[in-house]
């Protein structure tokens, strides 16, 4: 059995960069709720059971729809930045961003860091 991951601080998470993870990446429930608790408007949803957790969203809210394209924007460019790919939905003032490493089958490393590095691009747009 291996040692339960660290919990991180979202600063800390900034300096990580994604990579490819396979099976046996995937964090265990256990470990997510500790580092959840970090960050604060995230949430994880799981599967149809409640056992493994599939992953890891937030919904952003905009004054209007220019703070939806800035935020799509952002989205993008940290995409294609970390070669790890969210699953995004929009409306008029809302950005809904799910990050799953589908690979491990669950949420890894990357999402951790890809939540914490969208939420710093976005903490200015309004």
């Amino acid at each position: 059995m291996s040692a339960p991951k660290p919990v991180r601080s979202p600063e800390d998470w900034l300096h990580v960069r994604c990579q490819h993870l396979g099976e046996g990446h995937a964090w265990n429930a256990d470990e997510i709720e500790a580092q959840l608790d970090e960050f604060e408007y995230w949430s994880v949803e799981f599967d149809a059971k409640g056992e493994l957790a599939r992953t890891l969203w937030r919904q952003y809210a905009f004054a209007n729809f220019e703070g939806v394209k800035l935020a799509v924007h952002a989205i993008t460019h940290l995409a294609d930045d970390e070669d790890h790919h969210p699953e995004v939905t929009f409306s008029y003032n809302r950005v809904k961003v799910q990050w799953s490493t589908h690979s491990a089958n669950g949420i890894t490393d990357n999402d951790w860091a890809c939540a914490a590095k969208l939420d710093d691009a976005l903490k200015h747009v309004g």
